[in-house]
């Protein structure tokens, strides 16, 4: 992002603080500071500072997972053919009650382009935070200074790269919807400022066919033609049309929401205020609850200030509107799900656009009656985006868990375990893996691997002179490689294997399974946390777990390689209480 500063921009609010009209000669150390307060120069600084969430979050996204997550199957079956080709009226059809035609072509491009990998779609939802970002700070009102509106800047970056909201990047399908809704929302309301009613129209249908949650732009353009003072059928027509695209939607998606024995109306308006106030809180819904109650009495009391209402603030009250509209849509269509669903990471955004436009609204109001103290309201602003981005650690690291033993996953798909993983890989009958060769879709292309730097699926292990390894010996600390099975999940077809390993000195480079005739038959991950096992074994790492997936038979075992190159086996079977004794 470049600076909000143009040799054009309006000096700070006191103009003994301007830019530049400081003495040259040098003041106490707190005089200097103060001085460069009141400069371009911070403000730069501050907005190059809105890079940091960005940054933070390709880290997460280069550690994410390769595979897709279970959504983007069950869509991709629908819009590409057998032969890898897409199906134009796939775009067309429903995805767990979304029409998605906008993302499944991103999706498609990534699958041929790419490969498929899932990472590369992260990177791109974060360019599309990123232009969200841009686009937000052209709203950002000019009757402010520099630096505060450059913490505004600081503060947009930090809520929508909010740790809250690391599903979206790291589930990257989730991010290509939403984020890309929310960018085409914040241009639509751009356009509808600047009462150029075509392009802010146009978009806003662009909108309804990227994510249900842009359905909200219709109302938000309404307010704005109101707030514009806008000829009667300017102010309607958004109406109309959004009530036919939702009536259009309603007529073909039978998923009814809603219809449950928790389906009243307190039910309701807690899932409401959850949902506005999730980036507020770690992992407490009542506290959301509360802080949701909150923005939405700060909304209404903003409404009768009278400098609230000034022609700067109008995109921030149709964004305010937007993401209200959004938290409702999500309220309702989720209120079975338990009262906690409000919570999931995925909605994290929309509680983003109704939170920060009341920031900047209650922002400039302030500085209209107190603009000598414009420096608090910087400072004010730039605590909230870094308190918003720090609330959403606990929410991050259940999104970390989730994505731990994902790539289990594309080795049951490689393999043809389909079944080893019920709803969250979809059964032979949808035929997705035909789908996935013909595109040459991770994981059926050479950027698949079991991770050990030599046997893969199908490979044939020389299996002479390995020698089988058990529970330590030793004591607490293990003088020589130890290891356990401690679960078997039997699934159809196949099986899931837990345990864990350890070469002491010689670190495990991965776990492989193999049958009776020395073949590899499966893989998984072999860097599990076992924190239990650390605890009671002294120097032994954590990450010494693994989790396979391999065919429903007997005789499996379990081959552990280690860096060195050397081996040890073990049964793929729990082992009953006298061996561990």
């Amino acid at each position: 992002m470049t600076s909000t500063v143009t040799d054009k921009s309006e000096p700070d609010s006191a103009p003994e603080e301007r830019a530049g009209e400081a003495p040259a000669t040098a003041g106490t150390w707190w005089q200097k500071l103060e001085r460069f307060a009141t400069t371009r120069w911070l403000a730069r600084l501050i907005e190059f500072l809105a890079l940091v969430p960005a940054a933070a979050m390709t880290i997460e996204v280069a550690r994410a997972p390769e595979l897709h997550f279970v959504d983007y199957w069950y869509a991709l079956v629908r819009f590409v053919s057998l032969d890898g080709s897409l199906n134009f009226g796939g775009l067309w059809k429903a995805s767990n009650e979304h029409l998605i035609a906008v993302p499944s072509m991103l999706y498609y491009g990534d699958a041929t382009i790419f490969g498929g990998d899932q990472r590369i779609l992260g990177y791109l939802d974060i360019l599309i935070a990123l232009a969200t970002v841009v686009l937000i700070r052209f709203a950002i009102p000019r009757s402010l200074p520099v630096v505060v509106r450059a913490s505004i800047v600081l503060a947009s970056s930090a809520l929508i790269f909010s740790l809250h909201g690391l599903h979206n990047f790291t589930h990257a399908m989730s991010g290509a919807a939403w984020l890309t809704a929310n960018l085409i929302s914040v241009g639509a309301l751009l356009f509808a400022v600047k009462g150029k009613w075509w392009p802010a129209w146009g978009m806003a249908l662009l909108g309804s066919i990227t994510y249900g949650t842009a359905f909200a732009v219709w109302p938000s353009l309404a307010l704005v033609a109101i707030l514009r003072k806008e000829p009667v059928w300017r102010r309607v027509l958004p109406l109309a049309l959004g009530a036919v695209i939702v009536v259009g939607w309603m007529s073909v998606n039978h998923n009814a929401a809603g219809s449950g024995t928790e389906s009243d109306i307190g039910t309701a308006i807690y899932g409401l205020f959850a949902v506005i106030g999730k980036v507020w809180t770690a992992n407490n819904t009542g506290m959301a609850v509360f802080a949701g109650a909150v923005i939405v009495a700060g909304y209404a009391t903003m409404a009768t200030v009278k400098a609230a209402k000034a022609p700067e603030l109008r995109f921030w009250w149709g964004l305010g509107c937007h993401g209200f509209f959004g938290s409702a849509m999500i309220a309702v269509s989720r209120i079975d799900f338990g009262l906690d669903y409000s919570q999931h990471s995925r909605y994290t955004s929309v509680s983003v656009l109704v939170s920060l436009p009341l920031l900047v609204i209650i922002g400039t109001v302030v500085h209209s009656f107190a603009a000598r103290h414009w420096r608090k309201i910087a400072v004010a602003f730039a605590v909230a985006g870094v308190t918003g981005f720090a609330l959403g650690v606990p929410t991050a690291d259940t999104v970390r868990a989730e994505n731990a033993d994902h790539e289990i996953k594309s080795v049951a798909l490689r393999a043809g375990y389909l079944n080893a993983f019920g709803w969250a890989l979809p059964p032979e009958g949808h035929q997705l893996v035909p789908r996935l060769e013909a595109l040459g879709h991770y994981p059926f292309n050479d950027d698949f691997t079991l991770g050990c730097g030599g046997p893969e699926l199908g490979d044939t292990i020389d299996m002479s002179g390995v020698e089988e390894i058990g529970f330590p010996t030793g004591g607490r600390t293990p003088a020589s490689p130890a290891g356990v099975v401690d679960l078997v999940e039997e699934k159809p077809g196949s099986r899931l294997v837990w345990g864990w390993a350890t070469g002491v000195k010689d670190p495990v480079r991965c776990t492989v399974l193999v049958d009776s005739s020395d073949k590899v038959v499966g893989g998984g991950v072999s860097d599990r946390v076992r924190s239990d096992i650390a605890q009671q074994y002294l120097g032994i790492n954590a990450d010494t777990g693994f989790g396979m997936v391999g065919p429903d038979e007997d005789d499996l075992r379990v081959v552990v390689i280690l860096e060195s190159g050397a081996k040890r086996w073990m049964p793929a079977e729990v082992p009953d209480d006298e061996d561990q004794k």
